[in-house]
């Protein structure tokens, strides 16, 4: 009798956790490059949520401008693109329309302005463009020479965020230090 108590109550919990609705666990690899520059998964994973299959869409011109977004179970989840700048500019300008509560952080090395919003990041960094990548806005005219690079990072807000508001943002803070030195690896002189 006891045994047959045990195995309706392992039942019961059983289908409870089958039927919550929450998925917690990622069947899908998470990616060890995002836009074509590596990224440990340990600072993709946050900003990704659990799901069965996961793709990413790429666009842009090599060496001028990238943007691509990570689909989770066919939503944008995260989205990342940097382009060429011709000079240098203090994001807080841009981020206070275009990120929930901005803050800026400082990433030092390259970086000239960094923010961190509720919702994403941005950082302006000097990058002068790798010799076989354009050189310049107007390569018709020579004018208008490539300086600086810019990288936004967005996070989808029906992700679940861990903890609290400042335990997400600290998990993108962590993915723009981990993706920064390889994107400049790979895009800067």
């Amino acid at each position: 009798m006891r045994y047959l108590n045990l195995v309706a109550v392992g039942i019961v919990i059983l289908f409870l956790a089958g039927c919550s609705g929450e998925r917690d666990d990622y069947e899908y690899a998470i990616p060890k490059e995002i836009c074509g520059i590596s990224v440990a998964a340990s600072y993709a994973q946050p900003l990704l949520p659990p799901g069965k299959a996961i793709k990413e869409n790429l666009r842009g011109t090599p060496g001028e401008s990238q943007s691509c977004g990570v689909i989770v179970d066919e939503r944008v989840d995260l989205s990342v693109s940097f382009s060429r700048q011709t000079e240098e500019l203090d994001v807080m300008e841009t981020a206070v329309d275009d990120y929930v509560d901005p803050r800026r952080v400082s990433l030092g090395g390259r970086v000239n302005s960094a923010v961190v919003g509720d919702d994403g990041a941005i950082a302006w960094m000097a990058c002068a463009p790798k010799p076989n990548q354009p050189q310049y806005e107007a390569p018709e005219s020579n004018k208008a020479k490539y300086t600086h690079l810019v990288l936004q990072v967005r996070t989808d807000g029906e992700v679940e965020k861990p903890g609290s508001i400042g335990d997400w943002r600290m998990g993108i803070e962590q993915f723009l230090r981990a993706y920064v030195p390889e994107l400049a690896k790979t895009w800067c002189s």
